[in-house]
């Protein structure tokens, strides 16, 4: 290694090591934080959306697509309807909505499910966890994601049982999640086993009687009939890849399966399949069944609604059809107790439509004006998970990755910069030169490092002698100018020359106190 070379690395390895140290010391913090949180109550102190990067909210378009509808059990007139840019909840049938934030720290809206038995308990599935509201949506006090269990946060569907609503499902691109005491502690109940894509569970689904479960995943459908103990593969080869199941309470049981190429219906259990000839051709993306009538079977598809008053046999085309651009991605069902007819609401990519007389008439209601701003405006994030972001590296986005690789290398540099300059203080330290100036007063260590000052103040005296001589050379091209400008009466040159005369004049006492520096250096 040259000393020029050993100069450069030591700047870089200072540098480097200072990067490094901040990289370290960011870890440290958060994770000393995390692991005290509790004692520090960091979790009751929150962070406003107006310090947090962008993707934390989003703005709030023209329309707004609809993911999710969840209606009041014990009065239709409440409907909560969760979006890409948050939660919104009616109270008189959807001419009205309100926007629901407090404490629900993200906007991406995409399950929702009442429980039966306490209807003012609200679970929202979203993009980062489970959410819990026990006062009918104003407040959502509880947050469910890495810490209880829940180790895939990215919520696709989420269902409460029937006839015990602490035991709830949640469906996630990595399996399917159980909860047996209303969300508090959750565990993997079906993984994929060696089926590939099978741990991608896009909905699950209860039977008639909810005596077993059914998942969709993008492997096709699996059941249990334990509680998600044990499962079997189902209808391998019997069914297109289907995106929605319904089950009616029939004997024997009939089943429905939507798949991008229509319909299919089962009789017996799911044991033969018979095709439907209505939706041929047809993506059909969302079945309900009339709870008062179950012969009456709504069918959405991407574009239109249908309806079966006898089980599947006939179907007829209600008045709806999406506009232009807009596809339907989910239908709803509920029952007004002044209305002889079923209150019927379609979401789509650009809106949302109800229609309370059984699908004859349709009216759009916009969920957009009841907000002018950004959604994220209103949320805020507590310290506890800001902290969980941090230090996973979630909270640095696509660069934590780059960062990462940064803080890798920066190491990895620091170690053999570390090594290569050892190596050359050693090999210095070895040389005759240093030897013989070792003495009783002088260490070892004290010599190395006054030969390496020696290098250095040569080196930079070197430079400087190089600077001086380009001076000098200057001002000679300024002289040989001179003698022209001289007899033009011109003095423009002759002043360049002081002042260049009078820099070169700095330069040589900085040379002189240079040299004496040197000189009291070799003498050590």
């Amino acid at each position: 290694m040259k000393f020029r070379s050993f100069k450069i690395s030591r700047n870089f390895h200072k540098w480097t090591g200072f990067v490094c140290a901040i990289f370290i010391l960011i870890l440290a913090i958060s994770g000393v934080l995390l692991m005290h949180r509790d004692s520090l109550d960091l979790d009751q102190i929150e962070i406003s959306a107006q310090y947090l990067p962008d993707k934390y909210f989003r703005l709030v378009k023209d329309k707004l697509k609809i993911q999710a509808v969840a209606v009041h059990p014990e009065n239709g007139s409440i409907i909560f309807a969760g979006t890409g840019n948050g939660l919104f909840r009616s109270t008189d049938g959807g001419q009205t909505w309100q926007s629901l934030h407090d404490g629900l720290r993200d906007g991406n809206i995409q399950a929702l499910v009442i429980s039966p038995s306490e209807p003012s308990m609200i679970y929202a599935g979203t993009s980062k966890g489970i959410f819990l509201s026990e006062d009918g949506g104003d407040h959502w006090t509880d947050w469910f994601e890495e810490s209880s269990g829940l180790s895939h946060i990215d919520i696709r569907d989420l269902i409460l049982h029937p006839e015990h609503p602490e035991l709830l499902y949640a469906a996630t691109p990595g399996g399917l999640f159980a909860s047996q005491d209303g969300g508090d502690t959750w565990e993997l109940t079906f993984d994929g086993g060696s089926y590939q894509g099978a741990a991608d569970v896009r909905f699950v689904r209860f039977s008639s009687k909810a005596r077993s479960l059914y998942i969709g995943t993008a492997n096709g459908v699996f059941k249990s009939t334990d509680g998600g103990k044990h499962w079997d593969k189902k209808w391998e080869d019997a069914l297109p890849l289907p995106r929605e199941l319904l089950s009616l309470d029939t004997d024997p049981e009939f089943i429905y399966a939507g798949t991008d190429e229509g319909l299919y219906i089962s009789y017996n259990r799911g044991i033969t399949w018979v095709r439907d000839p209505t939706s041929k051709d047809k993506a059909v993306r969302q079945l309900v069944v009339d709870p008062r009538k179950t012969t009456h079977v709504y069918m959405a598809t991407r574009h239109q609604v249908f309806v079966s008053p006898d089980g599947g046999d006939s179907w007829n085309s209600l008045g709806f059809e999406a506009e232009d651009g807009a596809t339907l991605d989910l239908l709803t069902l509920v029952h007004s107790p002044k209305q002889s007819s079923p209150t019927l609401m379609a979401g789509t990519s650009e809106g949302f439509y109800i229609s309370s007389n059984g699908g004859r008439s349709w009216g759009e209601t916009s969920l957009a004006e009841t907000i002018q701003q950004k959604a994220g405006g209103h949320l805020k994030m507590d310290l506890v998970k800001l902290m969980t972001e941090i230090h996973t590296g979630r909270f640095f986005g696509d660069y934590v990755y780059l960062l990462v690789d940064i803080a890798t290398l920066g190491m990895v540099f620091l170690v053999f910069s570390g090594f290569a300059m050892t190596v050359y203080r050693k090999r210095v330290a070895q040389s005759k030169k240093v030897t013989l100036q070792v003495t009783e007063q002088v260490t070892e260590e004290e010599a190395v490092d006054n030969l390496l000052n020696i290098q250095e103040t040569a080196d930079d005296l070197s430079q400087e002698s190089l600077e001086i001589h380009d001076m000098i050379e200057h001002i000679n091209s300024h002289l040989a100018k001179c003698r022209s400008v001289y007899i033009s009466k011109e003095k423009k040159e002759i002043d360049k020359i002081g002042k260049h005369i009078t820099t070169l004049d700095k330069k040589m006492h900085h040379l002189m106190e240079r040299m004496e520096e040197f000189y009291k250096l070799s003498q050590n």
